[in-house]
């Protein structure tokens, strides 16, 4: 069952309300559906592209029947250092290259238990989404996300070279489909155009391989990037509790 995605509006710069939002960094990869209602796993991009027989590595991981998850699909290389091309190799060789590694990072449950859950407040739907993930496996992770400090956030994610960040609030509904303030995307520029640099010549669009005709535009994001940005930004809410007290 394919369900559109929330949209996200963009922002130049992230809110002032620190307190009453969750900020997640900004994922450089394929949005991706999951979806498992009735036992037959379907991946579909945001556009309604069935892509499951692309990554069969997702289809292995035993998730519990009757649930939709929205998130981001990555690509990484032995280690774990992001590579648009290898990704894209991957997409759009005739054979299957699964020695290429992926990940689907899911940030929100849409359905869980068959039951559609996206009327229900952000945080308990992260709470079941929480339930549902497994956490003996790399190969589906939920997202990690911090409450508020978003500007702290997007100073970090500027100094580590990454894409940007998604801040919601906590309480939202999610809106299938709907463009919505609810969630909101801050992109650091500096990263797009050097993204934008050192692809050029490369092929960006990929290619249904049976209608023929361009579906949907990849990047990646490491996992071990996002490891160190998350200390780094433990480290600097640390740092900035010890100089306030001085």
């Amino acid at each position: 069952m394919f369900i559109s995605p929330m949209l996200v509006k963009e922002v130049i710069s992230p809110p002032e309300d620190y307190a009453n939002v969750i900020t997640e960094l900004k994922l450089d990869g394929i949005r991706l559906i999951y979806s498992n209602l009735n036992g037959e796993i379907r991946l579909y991009t945001k556009n309604k592209q069935d892509v499951t027989r692309l990554f069969p590595e997702i289809l292995d991981i035993q998730l519990p029947k009757g649930v939709v998850l929205d998130g981001e699909l990555i690509a990484t290389d032995r280690e774990s250092k992001p590579d648009y091309q290898l990704l894209m190799n991957r997409v759009k060789s005739e054979k299957l290259l699964t020695d290429v590694a992926i990940q689907y990072v899911a940030f929100d449950i849409l359905y869980y238990k068959g039951k559609r859950v996206t009327q229900l407040p952000l945080l308990k739907r992260k709470s079941l989404l929480d339930q549902t993930i497994p956490t003996d496996n790399i190969t589906i992770v939920t997202s990690q996300w911090v409450e508020g400090n978003s500007q702290m956030y997007f100073d970090i994610v500027k100094d580590y070279g990454l894409e940007g960040i998604i801040v919601k609030k906590p309480m939202s509904k999610y809106q299938s489909g709907l463009r919505s303030s609810d969630w909101i995307k801050v992109i650091n520029y500096k990263y797009i155009k050097e993204k934008i640099t050192s692809n050029k010549g490369f092929d960006y669009w990929l290619l249904n391989q049976e209608k023929s005709q361009a579906f949907f535009l990849v990047n990646v994001q490491a996992v071990k990037n996002r490891k160190i940005l998350y200390e780094k930004y433990r480290q600097f809410l640390k740092s900035k509790k010890c100089n306030s007290s001085i």
